[in-house]
């Protein structure tokens, strides 16, 4: 009897696998795939910012073209717009069903795209965004460049996940910015998001409220719940699932909201306080006040969300520790060495003066 390979345990994703392949002539169907492992890795890291779920989904086309390399054809094809539906006997009636609601925010972008060095940047409407991706997303950005190379053309029609950082106290504006996902090729056809959005619009779906660092409204992107995530985090460190669990709150200007949004009031009870509505909206990205603008209303909004991860006030607050312990040590050695660079050596002094000998006086 042979030995079964012990698995590696690894953080679970709905994250997109883009794949940059050429469209094959033959109708293919999605391979059933387990979800893959979502590195938490990202370039940059902040507290109040996480890429927004999508459910992953490869294709498979060993079956039409098994000697098909990609690493030479710069096209990529754009997501779905919602995680796929469970599998279920009677094809003909789930397609007639509505996709299940579900926290996530994505759109297309289109703008010059700046690749220096290890850094990659979007310009849109005369602004410059910085554009990170995931580990995960690496071949997005390989395929992506390899496109610009090849066609010289760098205005592109990128995917994307709003990537918003707030900073504590709510003096310092929020900062805007932007994860790669994919890009729609020349070669691609219109499906999925591309053709669900058009340019400068993202699909938004959370919870509407206001947060203690934001004077705008924002719509609370969480990470979609499954049970594998769970098993995930019941053994994942304090850190690993506090960064797992990260929201994205995307500041929305939404005038004639059908619902108001939630604000906490900390004079009034729990049970007191109501609760933010789950909306699902379409909005249109402003780069000159660096916003997202309500477009259209995409489904009634709910007083039940769809279940979704949230990291817990003691987790938290272990991680906010860990965190500023280690700033405290980091800036310590930075004002030590600071210190010694500034300060002039110091003089050497003489050396000191022999003492005199002691006189011998002889007895008489």
């Amino acid at each position: 009897m042979t030995k079964k390979r012990p698995q590696k345990k690894t953080a679970p994703t709905d994250e997109l696998n883009i794949l940059p392949v050429q469209p094959s002539p033959q109708k293919v169907e999605p391979e059933d795939v387990q979800p893959v492992a979502d590195k938490i890795e990202n370039p940059v890291d902040d507290a109040a910012s996480t890429p927004v779920p999508v459910e992953a989904r490869t294709i498979d086309f060993s079956s039409s073209e098994p000697s098909l390399d990609t690493s030479s054809v710069p096209v990529t094809f754009d997501p779905p717009t919602s995680e796929i539906a469970p599998e279920q006997s009677d094809s003909s009636a789930s397609s007639h069903e509505e996709p299940p609601a579900l926290f996530q925010a994505v759109g297309i972008l289109t703008g010059d795209v700046t690749i220096d060095e290890e850094k990659t940047f979007v310009s849109v409407g005369g602004k410059t965004y910085p554009l990170y991706y995931s580990s995960y997303h690496k071949r997005a950005l390989a395929a992506l460049k390899k496109e610009i190379e090849t066609t010289g053309i760098r205005e592109q029609k990128l995917i994307v996940y709003p990537k918003i950082t707030h900073y504590p106290g709510g003096k310092q504006p929020y900062s805007v910015g932007f994860q790669l996902v994919g890009f729609v090729g020349h070669q691609a056809s219109g499906m999925g998001v591309s053709s669900d959005l058009q340019d400068l619009e993202f699909k938004i779906c959370g919870l509407w409220q206001f947060i203690p660092v934001c004077r705008i409204p924002c719509i609370s992107v969480f990470k979609n719940f499954n049970q594998q995530r769970l098993e995930f985090i019941k053994s994942a460190q304090a850190e690993l699932k506090v960064n797992f669990m990260k929201a994205s709150h995307i500041p929305v200007l939404w005038r004639d909201a059908p619902v108001p949004p939630f604000r906490f009031n900390p004079k009034l009870e729990k049970e007191a306080q109501g609760k933010a509505f789950f909306v699902q909206i379409k909005a249109r990205f402003n780069s000159e006040r660096n916003t997202f603008e309500f477009v259209s209303l995409l489904a009634i909004p709910s007083s039940e969300p769809p279940n979704y991860l949230k990291a817990g006030k003691k987790d938290k607050l272990e991680v906010a520790k860990t965190r500023l312990a280690a700033s405290k040590a980091r800036q310590h050695d930075e004002a030590r060495s600071h210190n010694d660079a500034v300060l002039p050596p110091r003089r050497t002094t003489s050396a000191p003066k022999p003492k005199p000998k002691p006189k011998v006086v002889a007895q008489e």
